[in-house]
């Protein structure tokens, strides 16, 4: 462990709607202090800037040359997420990145291989995965309170960002556009923290409408074309023997979902949506009719991973949402992609270790 420790100061790149959640998270944190930030749009980092007390550098590139950063936050576009990551562990930093790690598997595997040349760390969201619902789910099973793990089911399902973003374009074309690819994250690395790695994927996808009408903001009444899948149904064989099913919708108006649902030999638990965290666990024993809501400790969500990443390069360790995690997930999701087009299954290349809890503080 560092003797004596400063709080590491990190450098915030992106200063999108996302960015004020961190902020918030981040000032609630003992070991991080948010110092400096930096955006394409300087005039937005500097309102951001100047509406927290931090500071503003006019680039990318001096944000990293700065010596007194310690840790950058990659809160860029997705497809920034390779690019910014790669150039920060070459400066030297240590790096939590926004999902998906990269939005290709050929990009995400020059991020490993960067992050095994460096001795920084790396650490990739979605952080979603460590609420209380979801550790207290994996406890449970862990505990063998629901028998054998046999399946499990995962959906989200709306009907489409053109309904309010103002530019939602980049949603419904490659690389990194569709609801596998934005959203499929938070379910799949759920699942994965529930069960482990995955073995293997086939799915089906469809176009359902070839354009769509932006809803608001200045391009409102604009058509936009589809060019990937936006209603995707995926099982997923875990190198476990479980299976789930993955269902990823940018098609469906209106439903009682989302949430995941855990079955085994002799329960079933079903847990809330992991990206609002909102709702109960419940517990379904076999034999008994009456669901019983099991209480979970609250917890942050947004900012327990870098707040953990803070702890790992104190304490010399992984971080709990590691890297390789993180390339499993892409892993994942572009096979998903390769078997939709292929119609075929697809073996996954790579596998992970499930992410250590038992170094969260509680």
């Amino acid at each position: 462990m560092r003797a004596n420790p400063e709080p590491l100061r990190v450098g915030m790149v992106g200063c999108g709607r996302v960015s004020s959640k961190y902020i918030e998270a981040i000032r609630a944190a003992d070991r991080l202090i948010l110092a400096t930030c930096t955006d394409l749009n300087l005039a937005n980092a500097q309102a951001v800037a100047d509406a927290h007390g931090f500071d503003v550098a006019d680039s990318l590139e001096a944000l990293l040359q700065d010596e007194s950063v310690d840790i950058v936050l990659n809160l860029t576009p997705p497809h920034a997420h390779e690019a910014v990551t790669v150039s920060a562990l070459e400066a030297g930093k240590h790096v939590y990145s926004e999902k998906p790690l990269a939005t290709t598997r050929e990009a995400a595997r020059l991020v490993m291989h960067t992050a095994a040349s460096s001795t920084c760390l790396l650490a990739c969201a979605p952080d979603q995965i460590l609420t209380g619902a979801m550790r207290g789910a994996r406890e449970m099973i862990d505990a063998g309170r629901i028998g054998n793990p046999i399946a499990a089911t995962a959906f989200m399902m709306n009907r489409g960002h053109e309904q309010w973003h103002p530019d939602p374009a980049g949603y419904y074309a490659p690389p990194g556009g569709g609801p596998f690819y934005n959203r499929a994250g938070y379910y799949v690395g759920a699942l994965i923290n529930l069960f482990g790695p995955v073995a293997e994927v086939s799915a089906m996808g469809r176009i359902t409408w070839p354009s769509r009408e932006i809803k608001t903001g200045s391009k409102a009444g604009d058509l936009i074309s589809v060019e990937v899948p936006t209603h995707i149904s995926a099982n997923l064989a875990f190198e476990n023997g479980v299976i789930a099913t993955v269902v990823m919708s940018f098609d469906v108006w209106n439903t009682s979902l989302p949430r995941i649902e855990i079955y085994g030999s002799e329960a079933t638990v079903v847990l809330p949506d992991p990206v609002s965290n909102n709702g109960n666990v419940l517990f379904l024993p076999q034999y008994e009719s009456e669901a019983q809501n099991i209480p979970m400790r609250q917890s942050q969500d947004l900012g327990t991973g870098i707040r953990d990443l803070a702890s790992a390069i104190d304490n010399n360790r992984q971080p709990i949402l590691h890297a390789g995690l993180a390339y499993h997930i892409v892993d994942i999701m572009e096979s998903v992609h390769v078997s939709i087009t292929q119609g075929s299954t697809q073996q996954i290349e790579s596998s992970c270790l499930r992410p250590e809890l038992s170094v969260l503080t509680p």
